[in-house]
């Protein structure tokens, strides 16, 4: 049996401030304190009816396979006129990417345009998982402060 190795780049990330933070509010919460807790972008509802429905029936139609890298042509073209009647904004759907979340999608960024020794400016405030993926891809985090 061969055994489980963890590259170098990986061992040296910092533990996950997102999940620590996510740990301690629901340490005090269980303490009987209220809490607001801001540490992972998760929605304190349920999934609306009407979404998770439209999802059923899109597995009944047969839409189960993978699908375009880019994203299927109708959500694409969906989401440049929801931005033209939403945001006033012109985009062809050619132009818009669907991705399963920003961070995902800032990382296959920095995994595309950052080269080891790069530097990566940060805008403070900033998402805490930014800066070690920046350091994942071998960059090196600048944070710039707003004056």
């Amino acid at each position: 049996m061969k055994s489980s190795r963890v590259s170098a780049r990986v061992r040296a990330l910092k533990p996950s401030e997102t999940l620590a933070l996510g740990a301690r509010a629901r340490e005090l919460r269980a303490q009987g304190h209220s809490v607001i807790s801001f540490a992972a972008g998760e929605p304190d509802f349920d999934t609306p009816e009407d979404v998770r429905e439209a999802g059923v029936q899109a597995i009944r139609a047969g839409h189960t396979r993978y699908t375009a890298v880019g994203g299927i042509p109708e959500l694409r073209a969906a989401i440049a006129e929801s931005l033209k009647r939403e945001n006033g904004l012109q985009y062809a759907p050619s132009q818009v990417v669907v991705s399963n979340g920003a961070k995902h999608s800032i990382w296959n960024a920095f995994l595309t345009l950052v080269e080891p020794g790069d530097e990566v400016l940060c805008p403070v405030p900033y998402w805490v998982t930014f800066p070690e993926l920046v350091r994942l891809v071998g960059g090196e985090p600048v944070f710039v402060h707003p004056k």
